[in-house]
């Protein structure tokens, strides 16, 4: 290679260097930046429209964001009448807890936006993965005292719509229903998912058994029944999310166990499940555990337990929030999921604050940390009865209805959508 050439080469390189750096650089402001004095345990997610009253308090002092590679993000919030000037919003990366402590390191100090009443604070930045982020306000060299209140992070992804499916079968797995096959089962989900999820086109499905892992098969023998939370103690098999095969990688995981070792919990998803490449799947029982013994589920049930489960991946609060919710969510102003075209059970709320029962009337709270479970009620006059609930036949309501689901709404559908085009894959 010629001296000029790799002049050349040198010069182009180092111009796109300088062209990332300036991309991710931070504005010029005269405030210092300051930490977080304490990380929060609240939340922003993209494109969440629940209150979200605690994390939007919490922003001047270190509320945390759920951030994606290759996408453009608007924080904002209302401006306080009261102060005049606007404060700079610094961005910190946590790392790993060492001994207790997170630390954090400085990625981003901008300044705001007014549009509308409220400080709108814009930022992109190349990461190698999903991470979160915490904030700071700083004005005058301190802290912001203002108030932050409804505030939204906004979010716009560069990925595609299109989803596949992998369902990953876990130890031995057989269906109550008689002649229910795992591709039998596969072929009727593909076909759920494609009604179900209309905003987004659901591409394909594969179907791979836990005990043919390249590198883990031998954990999962094939003739032992896989119970989520007991053959490990990871509900949701988390290690076999991120296939390691062409194509498979970047799809949703679905772990089909024969049960989870929760009393009459059918399935889990974390909320925002946060990447189709490794580490975030959802987990469905062909049985549920019962305080005498299991119960077989029948197969409309297990489906459309998949369904509601997907929902909470890709950012789908229940229509009414739960004890579990607020237990996880630790704000209780979410007691609604925030769409304008789902209505919510007030009734449900004000009985036994938020707490679902199970079919032989036992109360359910204690739930795996940041998991939206799905439980099945008592519809007798001793209990709860969900009939009279207008979102009962929502597929995110928190409970089966004893008529099944009918679907999502369009704001429902929506949000899945943004939220997959920001999930790279």
């Amino acid at each position: 290679m010629s001296q000029n050439m790799t002049e050349k080469i040198f010069y182009v390189l180092f111009a796109l260097l300088v062209a990332g750096l300036i991309g991710c650089a931070e504005e010029q402001s005269e405030e210092p930046v300051i930490s977080p004095t304490v990380i929060s345990p609240y939340y922003l997610y993209p494109n969440d429209p629940a209150n979200n009253d605690s994390a939007s308090a919490y922003i001047s002092e270190g509320s945390r964001l759920l951030v994606h590679p290759k996408v453009s993000y608007k924080l904002s919030f209302e401006k306080d009448p009261s102060i005049e000037d606007a404060p700079v919003l610094d961005l910190f990366r946590l790392t790993d807890a060492v001994d207790g402590y997170v630390t954090t390191r400085v990625v981003r100090t901008l300044k705001p936006k007014l549009e509308g009443g409220r400080y709108v604070y814009e930022f992109f930045c190349e990461e190698l993965e999903y991470n979160t982020w915490a904030t700071t306000l700083v004005l005058d060299g301190e802290l912001y005292k203002g108030t932050t209140r409804n505030a939204r992070l906004v979010a716009e992804g560069p990925y595609s719509d299109t989803l596949s499916l992998n369902l990953i079968v876990a130890g031995k797995v057989e269906f109550a229903e008689e002649g229910m096959t795992v591709e039998k089962f596969a072929r009727l989900l593909l076909d759920e998912f494609r009604a179900s999820y209309t905003s987004i086109t659901v591409d394909t499905i594969y179907v791979r058994y836990a005990h043919e892992h390249p590198t883990l098969g031998s954990k999962y023998p094939a003739n032992e029944p896989w119970i989520a939370g007991k053959s490990s103690d990871d509900f949701f098999v988390s290690e076999l999310g991120g296939w390691p095969e062409r194509g498979v990688k970047n799809a949703l995981d679905i772990v089909l166990v024969h049960r989870i070792e929760q009393d009459w919990v059918l399935g889990l998803s974390p909320l925002y499940g946060g990447s189709l490449q490794g580490g975030g799947t959802v987990v469905i029982g062909a049985y549920s555990k019962s305080p005498t013994g299991e119960v077989g589920e029948p197969t409309a049930g297990i489906l459309s337990t998949t369904l509601h489960e997907t929902g909470h991946f890709f950012g789908l609060r229940h229509t009414t929030s739960t004890q579990a919710d607020f237990d996880a969510d630790l704000d209780y102003s979410n007691y609604e999921d925030g769409f304008d075209d789902t209505p919510y059970c007030i009734d449900l709320l004000t009985f036994g604050r938020g707490l679902l029962k199970s079919q032989n009337r036992k109360f359910v709270a204690d739930y795996v940390v940041w998991s939206n479970p799905r439980v099945s009620f008592a519809t007798d006059d001793s209990v709860f009865d969900t009939s009279n609930c207008p979102d009962e036949r929502n597929m995110m309501f928190p409970a089966v209805a004893e008529d099944g689901q009918e679907g999502f709404s369009a704001e429902q559908l929506e949000h899945v959508r943004k939220t997959l085009m920001i999930l790279p894959h």
